[in-house]
């Protein structure tokens, strides 16, 4: 019987065998090596939050697009207003939110745009403010009092004592930047409400309408006193007055729907600008002129 010889080209099997420590070690190598990432991260973080994304000084609100009517006092009430307090990381969200609020209340603002934090000299060191503002149109009176109001009537926080008045209605040009409106009849709101009566409405409304015109320079005062006849039907509800101290009898709003009454808008301003190129004065060098019919009288 032959013996069966194992061939010399077959491998011979090794045995498998389990070595727990050699798995530990692998896994402990692992911990330690996210342990060291995460720590490297975490001390990144850190570093960039306190030294790089954490100024040393509160951001700076700077306005975006100031319109050119506002003066620099103005900017800077509402500027302060916007202001942040103390220290806020750049990646600090709610500091945004809180300077939203804060401009929400001004009533110098009509809608907010847009506010976002930029890199100045440092990330996120300067906060830009994109706002639309509310244009002053008129000085209304009320007692001792001058307060600015907007084409839609909202009263705006300024008031005025009557030696304050040249600075704010003309420009540093010399041109008018705002008139007045005297002889409301009710009394002003809250800043940034709208200042209620058909009266203020009619006044602004023929202030929106002489803005820009050059011989209307001469008008200081609309007089709404007389507004809807309450003084004289028979006179005129809206009267301007002049640098002369003289009188234009206007007469009803622009807008009022019984224009068979008296001649239409369009027919005054052209009479005033007729005026004005004759003798250099709207108002004729006369005391008084009435435009409110066809032919513009004045004192006999």
């Amino acid at each position: 019987m032959r013996r069966s010889r194992r061939s010399a080209s077959s491998p011979r099997r090794k045995s498998s065998s389990f070595d727990p420590w050699t798995v530990i070690l692998h896994l402990l190598i692992a911990v330690i090596f996210v342990s060291a990432a995460v720590s490297i991260f975490r001390i990144s973080q850190i570093y960039v939050d306190r030294r790089l994304a954490f100024p040393t000084h509160p951001p700076k609100a700077v306005l975006t697009n100031r319109p050119a009517w506002m003066s620099d006092f103005l900017a800077e009430q509402i500027v302060k207003s916007a202001q942040p307090i103390g220290l806020h990381s750049a990646f600090d969200r709610q500091l945004l939110l809180d300077t939203a609020n804060a401009l929400k209340s001004n009533p110098w603002i009509r809608r907010i745009n847009q506010i976002r934090r930029v890199y100045g000299e440092g990330p996120g060191d300067t906060i830009e403010i994109d706002c639309q503002y509310r244009a002053p149109v008129a000085l209304v009176q009320w007692g001792d009092y001058y307060w600015l109001v907007d084409g839609q009537g909202v009263k705006l926080p300024e008031q005025y004592a009557a030696e304050q008045l040249p600075k704010i209605m003309f420009g540093s040009d010399g041109r008018m930047n705002v008139r007045i409106i005297e002889g409301v009849a009710h009394a002003p709101p809250e800043s940034g409400n709208r200042w209620s009566g058909d009266d203020l409405s009619g006044g602004l409304e023929l202030a929106r309408l002489l803005c820009g015109q050059d011989y209307a320079e001469q008008i200081r005062i609309i007089d709404v006193s007389n507004f809807g006849g309450r003084r004289d039907d028979r006179e005129a509800q809206i009267v301007l007055v002049t640098q002369f101290n003289t009188q234009i009898r206007w007469g009803r709003p622009p807008s009022a729907k019984d224009g068979f009454v008296e001649v239409a808008a369009s027919a005054k301003l052209a009479a005033l600008q007729n005026i004005f190129r004759q003798d250099k004065r709207i108002d004729a060098h006369q005391p008084w002129i009435d435009l409110r019919f066809d032919r513009v009288t004045c004192p006999e």
